[in-house]
């Protein structure tokens, strides 16, 4: 995309798709990737993204190795069953009795000292970023932090990357429509509202150690409450 693009784009604020709009719970299912949707200044309400063949292709190449349907395929996979890692509850249980934390990691996770370090480091990674996430006011507690983790990152990232997929033909209509769906049900079984989901997926490009999070929490703030944002009207995912 030219520069020039880039600043028009940047001042055009939230983009929709006025020819080819999405309904119920197929704009549900699209909405999921409306974080990533509105940094990329994408559509936020139909399956195409709007972006041009080139800004597509150097996103899935450049940030995911994305090159053909089996690269697409193996990366949706492992965003959307990221949150099914059954010792992320022993990370964060260790988060919240930080006194005894490596007795509660070594107690809770398999006599393996790779796995040992390799969730000892993710201990370390949300120690650093649960502080700043809960005082900049995105989450009213821990409590609630830890309910929803960061899973509107992970959901949030595959549905947009499901949607480049599709308009580079790596994905069919149909599997398309599947990741859409599989990632918005994962999504609803961790957060309770769109809200939750923004915060969420803040949270979790924190963790990934990205900048300029304050620029997020403005998008975030953006898509709840522009008039012209689909998820304006909206309240529970």
């Amino acid at each position: 995309m030219s520069f020039l693009k880039k600043i028009m784009r940047a001042f055009s604020g939230l983009r929709l798709n006025d020819k080819q709009p999405l309904h119920g719970k197929q704009l549900d299912y699209v909405l999921v990737s409306s974080m990533y949707a509105a940094q990329q200044s994408a559509y936020l309400n139909a399956f195409e993204t709007g972006l041009s063949k080139g800004e597509i292709k150097t996103l899935l190449q450049d940030h995911w190795g994305i090159n053909n349907s089996e690269d697409a395929k193996s990366i949706l996979s492992g965003l959307i069953t990221r949150n099914n890692d059954p010792y992320l509850a022993v990370v964060y249980a260790a988060y919240a009795n930080k006194a005894n934390y490596v007795e509660i990691l070594k107690s809770g996770l398999p006599e393996n000292e790779h796995l040992f370090q390799r969730y000892l480091q993710m201990y370390r990674t949300i120690s650093a970023a649960i502080p700043d996430a809960v005082s900049s006011g995105l989450f009213e507690s821990y409590a609630a932090l830890e309910k929803v983790r960061d899973a509107g990152w992970n959901y949030g990232r595959a549905s947009f990357i499901a949607r480049c997929c599709f308009d580079m033909n790596y994905l069919t209509a149909n599997e398309l429509v599947q990741y859409l769906e599989e990632s918005y049900n994962g999504l609803k079984g961790c957060c309770k509202t769109w809200k939750d989901y923004t915060a969420s997926y803040v949270y979790g490009r924190a963790l990934s150690g990205a900048s300029h999070n304050a620029g997020m929490i403005t998008i975030a703030d953006d898509l709840l409450k522009n008039r012209k944002s689909p998820l304006l009207d909206k309240t529970f995912v």
